[in-house]
């Protein structure tokens, strides 16, 4: 009777683990990907949307290149794997070839991501509307659709400062006052930069807000306050004092 019983047990263990290997197998085998965007001042965030201004780099003629990544779940294989995607005509008002082209589409053999860059064009357009870009994973014969929360990539570009995303929720907001092009350009002069800071960066938005208050104050002097610096709504520019004493 020990006997069986211990053969029984023998054999149930066998089962078990011939399931859970059969499980693995099969999850080994499903390939997923999703889009990832990494975060401008911290590439190991993510965001599931990107803001570009042609005015922040001043260089660019007629096009430039900004970047996302497919990223696989699953196992890397020994080959290359083509992914595939749809543009969504509900959220998306830039057309393909004339504002912008993917250049990419393409798991390299062994990798677990992409990056995958989005060539985008500075249209005589832009100067007056931004353009927007919505992208959506589509499964195919490699690749099923991975996060929900990640299958979506948002991409909006102009001929104009954009305000950035995290403006009213950053240090953005308390160190620069409201977005504005007329501000944004004078922050920019008045700290000989061509992108805005990192908000997070306690010290130096301290420091800028210095720079561009005292900037102001030179600007204004002696001026009535009809010539004073006014942003293209007409509103006067102010900037509070930000930071621990000495950083503002």
């Amino acid at each position: 009777m020990k006997t069986f019983t211990y053969l029984v047990f023998i054999a149930g263990i066998m089962l078990l683990n011939a399931c859970k290997e059969k499980d693995i197998d099969t999850y080994q085998q499903e390939s997923r990907i999703y889009f990832r965007i990494p975060g401008e001042f911290n590439p190991s965030l993510s965001s599931d949307s990107l803001i570009y201004s042609f005015p922040f780099n001043p260089t660019v003629t007629d096009h430039d290149t900004i970047w996302f990544e497919a990223c696989i779940m699953g196992n890397a294989e020994p080959r290359d794997r083509e992914f595939d995607f749809r543009i969504d005509t509900e959220g998306t008002t830039a057309q393909e070839n004339i504002d912008f082209k993917i250049v990419n589409t393409v798991v390299p053999a062994g990798a677990f991501k992409a990056k995958v860059p989005i060539v985008i064009y500075k249209t005589a357009e832009l100067k007056n509307s931004s353009v927007r870009l919505q992208l959506s994973v589509v499964e195919n014969q490699n690749f099923k659709a991975g996060y929900n929360n990640y299958t979506q990539a948002v991409f909006v570009w102009g001929d104009k400062f954009m305000k950035p995303a995290n403006w009213d929720s950053s240090n953005y907001s308390s160190a620069f006052g409201s977005f504005s092009q007329v501000r944004v350009q004078f922050i920019l002069d008045a700290c000989n930069i061509t992108k805005l800071p990192d908000p997070s960066n306690f010290t130096l938005m301290g420091y800028y807000n210095q720079v561009v208050r005292n900037a102001l104050n030179e600007y204004n002097r002696g001026k009535v306050f009809a010539d004073q610096l006014k942003d293209e709504n007409n509103t006067p520019v102010f900037f509070s004092v930000f930071g621990a004493p000495g950083l503002g």
